[in-house]
């Protein structure tokens, strides 16, 4: 059996699929993180107890590095099974100095994002909030796989 099928039939079902694949791949939002405290490019005067991370959605974070000028500073963080879209992490130990905060989260599409952001602890500054959360360099990949989290 041949099946007929005139070329303006053709075009509307190409068309039709092509708006479908066109907007079910832009409702596919990747995770990004929409706020932390300290924010990036921040300056504050004391050492803040705990990293707030807030995401677009529930994530899970399986990757929290609190670096200072040539070191890793210890942090309270534990890679959990349940996924939340804000994380507090304890910071026992800070001190004054530059830190960057290097995190990588698998997000509610299966794929991993990683990113990072810095501030400044310096007793003698002005305090200054920083940036939005969308400033670093975001790394995207393919692994598959509004809650507060408190690490103690």
């Amino acid at each position: 059996m041949k099946l007929k099928m005139n070329p303006s039939e053709f075009m509307r079902i190409l068309i039709a699929a092509f708006l479908v694949a066109l907007f079910s791949t832009n409702t596919v939002a990747h995770t990004a993180l929409q706020e932390s405290n300290p924010g990036d490019g921040a300056t504050v005067k004391t050492p803040p107890a705990q990293l707030d991370l807030v995401f677009n959605g529930p994530v899970k974070l399986i990757k929290l590095e609190l670096m200072g000028v040539g070191h890793e500073m210890p942090t309270k963080f534990e890679p959990l099974a349940d996924a939340l879209a804000t994380y507090r992490i304890e910071t026992p130990g800070m001190h004054p100095g530059q830190f960057t905060v290097n995190w990588a989260v698998i997000g509610a599409d299966g794929h991993t994002v990683a990113n990072s952001f810095s501030f400044v602890v310096d007793p003698a500054a002005e305090e200054h909030t920083g940036h939005g959360a969308d400033h670093g360099h975001e790394d995207h990949d393919d692994h598959s796989g509004n809650t507060e989290h408190s690490d103690h």
